[in-house]
């Protein structure tokens, strides 16, 4: 199979899109006949590509515009490469595929469906802008092949802009267990330089609707029976110093380690450094989590999980299984959670067990890149 990838988060930047392409693309390359990835331009995007194994063509624009600035390069280049399909991992980029369509150049367009882009809306407080903006999306959407929604949730959304069920096929994240795997953990606490008899853990961008405010008013609950015990906040972002008055006003500054942001390959060590992983997203719309690949780097690293029925989280975690889900915004129903796994080591020992098995069965990149290309080669 000859493939193109086009996505408008790409590496040298990182978060969760930008892994879910990188480690796809880094895949696609070894399966595919031909293939190549567009991308926007980025600061230091050379050093980056010059490591990679397949060709980047890097587009001068902002990433949600790439899918119109690559419309009068894309056909030929296609054409050069002998590509006739495409993969898209956000539906913004669309346009670009739709007119080399047009031109002959592409047969097929796939596209990966997260959740928030779906319910994102720039104009929502402009009417007629903002139906104008359902529209031209909807239009967009109808000439897509096949959708993969990492989440039952976002499949959901997807049917309710109006796309059949057939076109639908939930593919489920992944994580690499060779990055992500089981250490001592008391060698973990000691590289990240912590000691203490319990370790809540959590690792996110310090956004509201992460829940971490969640996590701390269930941490004062927790801390008040396991006195000894930590929580490490691994993340940047808009919310820091509150939430760091929220620690100090709950008493529990003192217990909480606010990390910062960590260098990736450095994670493994906090995740192997906790008894529990912690995540109390919410829904904020149009703010949602699409599915929370941290729960299966956590489960990878043999760790249980504990997070919210929001979003797809409820297709990151095996309730009962891999971990435990909650209500939204509920801080009491969580620290009953952990104090369950805090308690029970025999429970925690088996979820992450299976959170880990998990994760090297069907919950892995190399799966979900074979299973995405399975079901692309099936519309061709």
């Amino acid at each position: 199979m000859n493939l193109a990838m086009i996505s408008q988060d790409f590496p040298p930047e990182v978060g969760g899109i930008e892994t879910y392409a990188a480690e796809l693309a880094k895949r696609f390359s070894e399966y595919c006949q031909q293939f190549m990835v567009f991308a926007p331009s980025k600061h230091e995007d050379h050093e980056v590509d010059q490591q990679l194994p397949y060709p980047v063509k890097r587009i001068a624009v902002s990433n949600s515009l790439i899918g119109l600035r690559a419309i009068p390069e894309m056909p030929q280049l296609l054409r050069n490469e002998s590509i006739r399909n495409v993969f898209h991992t956000q539906w913004q980029s669309l346009p670009a595929s739709i007119f080399a369509q047009k031109q002959g150049a592409v047969d097929r367009i796939f596209v990966a469906a997260h959740g928030r882009e779906l319910l994102f809306n720039p104009f929502e407080h402009i009417p007629g802008f903002q139906e104008g903006y359902i529209k031209y999306k909807r239009w967009l959407l109808s000439k897509v092949d096949c959708f993969f929604p990492v989440s039952r949730y976002t499949g959901n959304l997807l049917e309710e802009h109006g796309i059949p069920p057939e076109r639908i096929q939930v593919v489920i994240n992944g994580t690499d267990p060779d990055c992500f795997y089981p250490k001592d953990t008391l060698k973990a606490r000691k590289q990240v330089g912590v000691s203490a008899g319990k370790v809540m853990l959590t690792i996110s961008r310090m956004v509201a609707r992460k829940g971490v405010d969640t996590a701390l008013r269930a941490f004062q609950k927790v801390y008040a029976e396991y006195p000894d015990s930590r929580y490490i906040i691994v993340g940047s972002g808009p919310q820091g110093v509150e939430l760091e008055k929220i620690a100090a006003d709950l008493g529990i500054r003192h217990a909480v380690i606010f990390a910062g942001r960590i260098p990736y390959d450095e994670l493994i060590n906090y995740y192997n450094a906790c008894d529990v992983f912690v995540m109390p997203s919410k829904t904020m719309h149009p703010n949602v989590e699409g599915f929370g690949i941290v729960f299966l780097e956590a489960n990878a690293c043999g760790k249980p999980v504990v997070g919210t029925c929001s979003g797809g989280i409820p297709s990151a975690i095996v309730n009962g299984e891999t971990g435990i889900l909650v209500k939204e915004d509920d801080h009491k129903s969580l620290s009953e959670a952990i104090l369950r796994l805090f308690s029970d080591e025999g429970l925690s020992r088996i979820m992450g067990g299976k959170g880990r098995r998990r994760v090297q069965e069907e919950a892995n990149w190399d799966v979900v890149a074979s299973k995405l290309l399975r079901n692309m080669k099936s519309k061709i």
